[in-house]
Order: C-alpha cells, then sequence, then structure tokens
C-alpha cells in the first residue's frame, strides 16, 4: 500500500486549537484513569419510546445521543437520551406524517454545546434543514439552489455541525445534481462542488473546529471519489494506486472520506480491484494509512472494511472517530455478517456484536457503530432478523 500526501492547511483561530489540544489531553488523561479501575466493556441495546426501529447518530462527551426513531406506521421522530436514559422526542415543524412513507424528522449531528442538525421530509417527500439548540427552539431553512417542488422529491440536508456552529450539508438542485455547502451561524450560505468533473457532492459527518471537512463525490462514469476539503475551500482529491478503477454498474464504487476529527484526522474506505473495502486513516499533513479490521472478509465483492449496505431511512451514517484517533465502524466478514469494531490509536483492534443482533450467515445483518466520544463510549445501530434497526451504547 503506498500513501499519498496531499497539502492540509492549519488554521489557528483565535488560540482555540491550543486550547482544544490541552482539553483533549485533559481527557486522555480522564479517559486511562477510567480505564485502570474499569471493568469489562458491556454493550446495552435500547429503543426509544413508541419504536419500531430506533437509530441512533450522534452522541456528546457526557454521553447524550441524538438519533430518530420510526413509530408504528414508520414515520421518523427525532429524539434525544441522556446518559440515565431519559428520552425527549421532538419533531421539525412541517415534518410529514403520511404513513409509511419514510418521512418525519432525522436528526444527523449533535456539538458538546447540545445543538442538533439534520433534516426533515414533508409529506411530498422534500427535504429541509433543521437546527435545534440546546433550549429546544428548532430552525428550518432550505439552502440556496434547492429544488423544493414537490414532483422533483429532491430538496436539502444538514449532515453535521462544528463545535462553533458552522454547519454542512447537500442540496439538489432542479437539474439533480447534488451540491455540498457550508453555512455560518450567522445564516451564510458557502455553495461547492468537490470537482469540476463531479455531478453530485455529499459531503460526510461534522466539521471541525477549523472548519474542514470531508465526502465524496460522484463522477460521470458514474464512481466515487474521496474528498478533504480544507478550511480555506481548497479540496483534495485522495487516490489510492491499488483501488478499483471500474464503474457503478461494473460494481466498482470506489471509496470516500466519512468522518473528521477536531485535529484533522479524518477516517474512510476504498474499494480495491477485487471489489473487496478497507478502511484508511488520514493524517492532518495528508498521510494515509490503509488498514483491515481482524476477521474482515477478503474474498468476495463488497466484504471488508468499513462498508455497509444502507438498513435506514436517511442513509447518512458514518463510521465513528473521537479527537484522540480512535475508530468505532464495521466490518463484512466472508460469511456475509456484520460486526462492530474498535481501533485504538496505536492500531489495536477489539471486535464486538450488539447483543440481539442477527449473525446468521447471508443474511446481511450485524452490528454498525455510527460514533465514539473521547471517553471511548461508542454508540450505533445492530440489526434483527427482520432488518430492523435497534441502538445499542457500547460502555468502555
Amino acid at each position: 500500500m503506498t500513501t499519498k500526501r496531499l497539502p492540509y492547511v492549519h488554521l489557528d483561530l483565535l488560540g482555540l486549537r491550543t486550547g482544544a489540544f490541552i482539553l483533549c489531553l485533559a481527557l486522555l488523561a480522564l479517559a486511562l484513569g477510567r480505564t485502570a479501575s474499569a471493568q469489562q466493556p458491556r454493550v446495552i441495546a435500547f429503543d426509544a419510546p413508541g419504536a419500531t426501529a430506533t437509530v441512533p447518530d450522534g452522541l456528546t462527551l457526557t454521553g447524550t445521543i441524538v438519533g430518530y426513531y420510526l413509530d408504528e406506521n414508520f414515520v421518523a421522530h427525532g429524539f434525544l437520551r441522556t446518559p440515565d436514559g431519559h428520552f425527549t422526542s421532538f419533531d421539525a415543524p412541517g415534518a410529514g406524517t403520511t404513513p409509511d412513507n419514510s418521512n418525519g424528522t432525522f436528526p444527523l449531528g449533535v456539538n458538546q454545546l447540545g445543538t442538533v442538525v439534520g433534516y426533515y421530509e414533508d409529506d411530498n417527500s422534500v427535504s429541509h434543514c433543521f437546527i435545534r439548540t440546546a433550549d429546544g427552539k428548532i430552525t428550518t431553512f432550505d439552502a440556496p439552489g434547492a429544488d423544493v417542488s414537490p414532483a422533483a422529491q429532491a430538496g436539502s440536508q444538514l449532515t453535521g455541525i462544528s463545535p462553533t456552529g458552522l454547519t454542512v450539508g447537500l442540496y439538489t438542485g432542479s437539474n439533480l445534481v447534488t451540491h455540498g455547502f457550508l453555512r455560518s451561524p450567522g445564516g451564510q450560505f458557502t455553495s461547492f462542488d468537490a470537482s469540476p468533473n463531479s455531478v453530485s457532492t455529499f459531503p460526510n459527518g461534522p466539521v471541525n473546529l477549523e472548519g474542514a471537512l470531508v465526502g465524496f463525490y460522484a463522477d460521470t462514469a458514474p464512481r466515487f471519489h474521496a474528498f478533504v476539503r480544507d478550511p480555506r475551500g481548497t479540496i483534495s482529491v485522495l487516490t489510492f494506486p491499488d483501488s478499483c478503477d471500474g464503474t457503478i454498474p461494473e460494481g466498482c464504487v470506489g471509496f470516500g472520506d466519512l468522518n473528521i476529527n477536531l485535529f484533522g484526522w479524518s477516517v474512510g474506505t476504498f474499494q480495491d480491484a477485487n471489489l473487496v473495502h478497507h478502511g484508511f486513516l488520514r493524517s492532518p499533513d495528508g498521510e494515509i494509512t490503509a488498514f483491515d479490521a481482524p476477521g474482515a472478509g477478503n474474498v468476495g465483492p463488497y466484504q471488508g472494511t468499513i462498508f455497509s449496505y444502507n438498513f435506514t431511512p436517511d442513509g447518512n451514517e458514518v463510521a465513528g472517530l473521537n479527537d484522540l484517533g480512535a475508530v468505532a465502524a464495521t466490518y463484512l466478514d466472508a460469511d456475509y455478517v456484520y460486526h462492530g469494531f474498535l481501533r485504538t490509536p496505536d492500531g489495536k483492534f477489539t471486535s464486538f456484536d450488539a447483543p440481539g443482533a442477527d449473525l446468521t450467515p447471508g443474511a446481511l445483518n450485524g452490528t454498525f457503530p455510527f460514533a465514539i466520544n473521547d471517553l471511548g463510549v461508542v454508540i450505533g445501530i445492530y440489526t434483527d432478523a427482520n432488518y430492523l434497526p435497534h441502538g445499542f451504547i457500547r460502555e468502555p
């Protein structure tokens, strides 16, 4: 595996990076202190009250979880779960309530101030952005250029938020091309495309403290490519010499960058010539390290590390990456069963399955971590034999 070094620009925002580094060291010391007296990790399954399916998406340092659940009519509602297990349900104004139409409210991210971002789908299956502050106030809006006509079933979505309130998302225009955008806390929009030859741009995960973000885009072939957008707006496209070079109809979907942390480390996945997936970490200066979780399948198409099929209506779940460099994600084994794994910053792996996860060979069910905080708490979903997702918490 060779690596490609790509440019990355660090900005010191009023000394915030230095302060964040000190905070991170303090969190590391706290985590180490907890580890010294900790018992064996435990995995707790949960569902929101009234849920037929539960999908946690975001996690704070204090252990508050945000996500959504589907009711008996398969309408989505947002929720917050406190560390003591108390649930608060909420709906964005205008969210659809049509049964069996995959509409409703879909939170996708939260910052340490408790601000939640995501999108809602109305009764016409058009997406609109929302921001919910910690006191419960919800603001809704559409990104400029988004096609919100009922016939298009398009619109815009927020996918992540920075510690300072800068949000990132995507919108689809009247020509059915998807673009990325940033929205400042004051409401100013910046639209961007990952490449001149991109037909759709999909930002993933949060914006970090400096304003960097990651994602993937589709070219005209079509195939997907990973990208990093630095705080100045410069976009670097990641390439691997041993990645597949076919097209999506041929089974080659390429790869994407999935998440970025406070210090500019990012995690993603790429697909090789045999259509097997591998994980990668990208350092702030652009050095890329590939890795595979022990137990990941390597002989069949779509097996491998950090890859999952869409079990959820929103399809925006990503691999977890905390500010210490730990990864929480999934791998698909040779029997086509999904398992969760943790990768420590020094490269040690731990595999786990959530209680209740269906481990039937060939069923494409299993365990899917989505987020890990700086204390090592992991959240995600597991899927049962009916392919319904349920939430889990893994405590270190």
